[in-house]
């Protein structure tokens, strides 16, 4: 019985550091500037949040990181210069439960955040992202196109 304990404790444990090293090493962030929705570089002018609410199941990570390749893919540039920034922010945190009405936020999701400054311009929440995460292909081109639009709009 002991042994049988011990064994569940170790994997607690590395299942733990599983969790956090996937959150930093998967470019997780939730600093104060994501916190107060603010971009936290002078010349950002999309933020584009993943906001991660719960447990995560494998579409969700499929959620996240099909975004993040979007991005990776055809805004790379723009992510180096600083123009595009990529904030995954949990929400179930005191400091961060703010997006949840300030977005409408009801299940984890894609939203562009657009400024001028430190302005928030305006920001739309990407709600077909669950219909299409069965299809990288699709969701990688909607995601695109959106982030095609929203970068126009700020310009």
């Amino acid at each position: 019985m002991k042994r049988l304990f011990t064994i569940a404790i170790l994997l607690l444990a590395v299942g733990s550091a599983a969790y956090v090293l996937r959150d930093v090493v998967g470019g997780k962030t939730s600093t104060a500037d994501a916190a107060n929705a603010l971009p936290r570089g002078d010349s950002a002018q999309l933020i584009v949040y993943y906001f991660d609410m719960g447990k995560d199941c494998s579409t969700c990570l499929n959620l996240e990181s099909y975004t993040h390749q979007t991005l990776t893919t055809y805004f790379n540039d723009a992510l180096q210069s600083g123009a595009i920034e990529w904030a995954v922010v949990d929400v179930d945190t005191p400091e961060t439960s703010h997006f949840v009405e300030d977005f409408g936020l009801y299940t984890k999701s894609v939203v562009l955040a657009r400024f001028d400054g430190e302005t928030m311009t305006g920001y739309n929440n990407l709600s077909r992202i669950w219909e299409l995460v069965y299809d990288k292909d699709a969701f990688m081109e909607y995601v695109r196109l959106q982030v095609e639009e929203a970068r126009g709009a700020t310009s």
